[in-house]
């Protein structure tokens, strides 16, 4: 005969089963219903990067549980529409490098963890740690954070003095998890050993900490920043493949790959047509043709109606070319964005 205590296990056992994931309780959406929440989400994000770095300079502690709030809305409006935030996080703003960074690096390891189909409570761990990686640049000086030229070697090594700073800060926080801490001190850590501050190799870093080395390392090459211009993708995802399994490990950045597509919501592509589109949304069978808006013509440079394009209907006979630089043509994505996503 069953003991109370049985009966008690056993229902309980039975509720964390019957427990529904994230994946049962959020419906997905369309990419014109989650794009303003998505701003929103991103907009209070990089206010509370804002804030968090003003409360350490000032001697406070981190509010763990303020960024797990902000991990938990990211990872919802990420079910309910990937794309939205993954679009978002494209639109950068000229020197907003340190704000903006972590959050992108959030927004991509979430893609990425439920590419893999890790489960919630690791994939707010992961988002939580993503948001907090850098915290610890705060106390690297300002003139080697933001100096447009060549580092030295002293000034290098006070840059990757902000791991340390990092780690240190966060084991002081009440509530980090050892996942978020993980992502955090070894982000920077490298296949071959030849990462930092650790010099781990091989089986010493943790799957974790190997998916944080690829988002954060595909984040920073596409971004612009004080001494270099943000590359496209595509030429991220080429420089990863040609530093695995060195630095990478080969078969996470496959894995990457199919999670944020060849051209992520936000890249700007030339097609064979010679018009320019944005890509709105990936197209996970065919990651060659996703979702696009078309609204300029590069050879009679002038813009166009702007007009979706699903490059993988059988009907389209348009194909892209090759990602470009806004710039190249003088155009303002961001205005774009504004007007024709945002606005539309």
């Amino acid at each position: 005969m069953s003991s109370e205590s049985d009966i008690s296990d056993s229902f309980t056992m039975s509720a964390k089963v019957m427990a529904p994931t994230r994946k049962d309780r959020i419906k997905p959406v369309s990419l014109s219903k989650e794009i303003h929440n998505a701003q929103h989400l991103y907009r209070e994000a990089r206010e509370l990067q804002q804030r968090a770095f003003q409360g350490i300079a000032k001697g406070n502690p981190i509010d763990v549980a303020e960024f797990q709030r902000c991990a938990d809305g990211i990872i919802d409006s990420l079910f309910r529409n990937q794309d939205a935030l993954l679009c978002i996080s494209r639109m950068r703003e000229k020197d907003a490098y340190l704000l903006e960074h972590s959050v992108n690096v959030a927004i991509l390891i979430t893609i990425f963890a439920r590419y893999l189909k890790l489960d919630d409570a690791t994939i707010e761990q992961l988002a939580t740690g993503a948001l907090l990686h850098d915290i610890g640049k705060i106390q690297v000086p300002n003139a080697i954070l933001n100096k447009p030229g060549r580092l030295t070697e002293t000034e290098f090594a006070e840059m990757r003095k902000h791991v340390v700073y990092s780690r240190d800060i966060l084991m002081k926080s009440e509530g980090i998890s050892a996942v978020s801490l993980d992502v955090a001190a070894n982000h920077h850590e490298r296949l071959d050993g030849n990462g930092y501050p650790q010099g781990l190799k091989d089986h010493q870093i943790s799957l974790h900490a190997r998916m944080i080395a690829i988002v954060d390392t595909y984040d920073a090459i596409t971004a612009t920043r004080v001494y270099k211009d943000g590359q496209t993708g595509i030429k991220a995802l080429k420089i990863l493949r040609k530093d695995s399994p060195s630095h990478f490990d080969s078969d996470l950045v496959t894995q990457f790959i199919g999670a944020v597509g060849m051209y992520p919501p936000g890249t700007l592509v030339k097609l064979e047509s010679q018009k320019l589109a944005l890509v709105l949304e990936n197209n996970p069978a065919k990651l060659a043709c996703p979702l696009v808006k078309v609204f300029y013509h590069c050879k009679q440079r002038h813009y166009l109606n702007p007009v979706t394009l699903d490059l993988a209907a059988k009907n389209c006979n348009e194909k892209i070319e090759s990602a470009v630089d806004p710039a190249e043509y003088n155009i303002d994505i961001n205005k774009f964005f504004n007007d024709f996503i945002l606005n539309a």
